[in-house]
């Protein structure tokens, strides 16, 4: 699953950056806001070189990340997403490929069409991985989507899956997951893997 979910991931993210503008390569990408496009190209490529080579101290780490950034910041995104495809068959060559490998991919990728103007992640992408996950992660909730309910606890949660979906991932403030239709109490705390952001983002 997760493997199918990566490949497909970075070859969506080469369809959407190849041949992108100078302009477009440097807007600011809000779910990252310290990082543009060519600088989220940078870290996909560079998270997987790290995974290929085995250089896997600090993950995953700001200082991690950073590093991606900081050692490509001058190498063209054509080259690097040359790169990231050359990497990305020996990862699939790898006989297990990592959880948080495939949801990095994707939730980069949702970030970039956000920045981009593009069409937020297609639904057949990111929903089955929130089915996976969120009555592992919402343990005693009943999420209720538009494409049906997940999970099977006493507090009820009514929300749009895709915001959810994003959240898990810190791409939602607090003030946002509060406002969701929670029933009492509303247990915020375990949606996150990363902590939420401060301010809100609406995509």
């Amino acid at each position: 699953m997760f493997e199918e979910i990566y490949r497909e991931a970075r070859q969506r993210v080469v369809g959407l950056t190849m041949g992108l503008s100078a302009e477009e390569l440097g807007r600011s990408v809000p779910a990252c806001p310290e990082w543009t496009v060519h600088q989220v190209v940078a870290h996909l490529s560079g998270e997987a070189s790290d995974l290929v080579s085995g250089r896997m101290e600090g993950a995953p780490s700001d200082e991690w990340t950073a590093r991606h950034v900081a050692e490509r910041e001058n190498v063209p995104v054509e080259e690097l997403l040359e790169q990231w495809n050359a990497l990305g068959d020996k990862i699939g060559e790898m006989p297990r490929i990592p959880f948080q490998l495939a949801m990095d991919a994707i939730t980069h990728e949702a970030d970039l069409r956000a920045a981009l103007g593009r069409e937020r992640l297609p639904d057949a992408v990111w929903q089955p991985t929130l089915v996976w996950m969120a009555p592992r992660r919402l343990t005693g909730v009943t999420v209720k989507t538009g494409f049906g309910d997940l999970g099977n606890g006493p507090i009820t949660l009514e929300v749009d899956g895709y915001e959810l979906w994003r959240a898990f991932f810190g791409r939602r403030s607090r003030r946002q997951m509060e406002s969701w239709n929670w029933s009492d109490p509303s247990p915020i705390e375990k949606i996150p893997f990363f902590p939420a952001r401060e301010t809100d983002l609406v995509e």
